[in-house]
């Protein structure tokens, strides 16, 4: 009996000190991996957005993977085939079919739906480039022109007038040539850039001639049509007479932007960061433009990537949450990207234009060329399997014609074959 009355006591003695010590059971955080590439300024940016998302969400812990651009897609990859997958991840266009064939993305439509993400406040022109036969695999990150930027001394000095909307080829061409001129050191370009040898480059002049590397359904190769190899031969021209600068010369971005901020080059093709760099240099003035015109006016290069969700997540909820956060059009991440200059908005917001649009600083019609470019000028890459390797092949065909070494019907000749294959191998 007394051993039952002891029993009883104790027991009712611990859980008054149970009810005065309540136990404090913490909170399960899951972690979850960001891999995204860009430099020490972009790294920047992005911290800021994961360190306000990992303090206003104390669920979930968002962990970063970063790469410098031209290890990153081949770093992804190597991950995901040993089964390391970030569980959020940017993916340059270009490679979202790669991935997506690989089985390494989830779709994500049916919770764009539930939650209701409004899409049309997107520029509609970067939603392709997030999509693959008829499913969205991200949301889509930077959509911007590819810009025709130009050094406004350098059209004042020679007299030349600005460039206007709706300019064509043909004008383009007579404002470089009357631009160009000097020896030496002292020599001016209409025009330079250092990836004459890739499509960002060269696709822009190609389009405006009626021309493109695929036809429609991006089945058959269409680079050797008759108005492609033209252009082609009328650029190596451009090349020999010194209106085009050197392209072998042109040895990388930042070969471009001092030439261009030393008023060398007046016309240079430019991104976002572009723009961003040269507004840091002290007494550069500059505009942007749509490419010129031709045959049709969608002559301008629209570049969206993605950001995407691992098909082998283990957490594809809290995935789904930072990545609202993160590219939600209006969300906490467009307003950062918007306020730290990183990236356009891509969503036609007017508050996001207010945060990136700095009044003090060139150029001055950013905003309405955009815009401009994203409803009538603007046009996305071709984008399909094998895009890269058939890049790779073209390259060495184009650098030929450039340094004179080959006519464009011989040179575009001699790589059909191989790209052809891969067409065939790719489907």
């Amino acid at each position: 009996m007394k051993s039952r009355q002891l029993r009883i006591v104790l027991s009712c003695l611990f859980l008054l000190a149970v009810l005065a010590c309540p136990v404090v059971f913490a909170e399960k955080v899951v972690t979850i991996k960001y891999a995204f590439w860009g430099n020490p300024a972009a790294i920047g940016v992005e911290e800021e957005i994961i360190n306000e998302f990992n303090s206003t969400h104390p669920g979930i812990k968002v962990e970063p993977v970063v790469t410098g651009y031209p290890d990153y897609h081949p770093k992804i990859m190597t991950m995901i085939a040993g089964g390391q997958a970030p569980d959020v991840m940017r993916i340059d266009s270009q490679f979202l079919v790669n991935f997506v064939k690989a089985g390494a993305l989830m779709p994500i439509d049916s919770l764009i739906k539930r939650d209701k993400i409004n899409l049309n406040l997107y520029y509609k022109i970067g939603l392709p480039e997030s999509t693959w036969k008829g499913k969205m695999y991200g949301l889509p990150w930077g959509t911007a022109p590819i810009y025709l930027i130009y050094n406004i001394k350098m059209f004042k000095d020679a007299g030349v007038e600005l460039p206007k909307e709706g300019w064509t080829w043909q004008d383009f061409v007579k404002a470089a040539t009357a631009i160009a001129g000097g020896e030496g050191a002292n020599r001016r370009y209409g025009y330079g850039h250092n990836e004459l040898d890739i499509f960002t480059g060269i696709l822009p002049f190609v389009w405006a001639a009626g021309g493109d590397v695929f036809d429609s359904r991006r089945t058959k190769f269409t680079f050797d049509n008759p108005r492609v190899l033209k252009r082609l031969d009328e650029i190596a021209t451009l090349v020999k007479n010194k209106v085009f600068a050197d392209p072998f010369e042109m040895t990388s971005a930042d070969v471009v932007t001092r030439w261009f901020a030393n008023n060398r080059i007046a016309m240079r093709l430019g991104a976002a960061v572009d723009i961003l760099t040269l507004q840091g240099i002290e007494g550069v003035d500059f505009g942007v433009i749509h490419f010129p015109c031709g045959t049709t006016t969608k002559t301008t290069i629209v570049k969206s990537n993605t950001v995407a969700i691992s098909a082998t997540t283990k957490y594809p909820e809290e995935a789904w949450v930072f990545l609202k956060f993160l590219r939600a059009p209006g969300g906490r991440g467009d307003v950062l990207y918007s306020k730290a200059k990183r990236v356009p908005p891509a969503a036609d917001l007017p508050e996001l234009w207010n945060l990136y649009v700095d009044s003090t600083k060139p150029p001055k019609n950013i905003q309405e060329v955009t815009q401009a470019i994203s409803a009538k000028y603007g046009r996305i890459l071709p984008l399909r399997a094998g895009w890269t390797e058939i890049q790779g092949i073209l390259k060495p065909a184009l650098q030929k014609i450039w340094a004179g070494q080959a006519s464009a019907a011989q040179a575009i000749k001699e790589v059909k074959p191989r790209i052809l294959e891969v067409l065939s191998r790719e489907g």
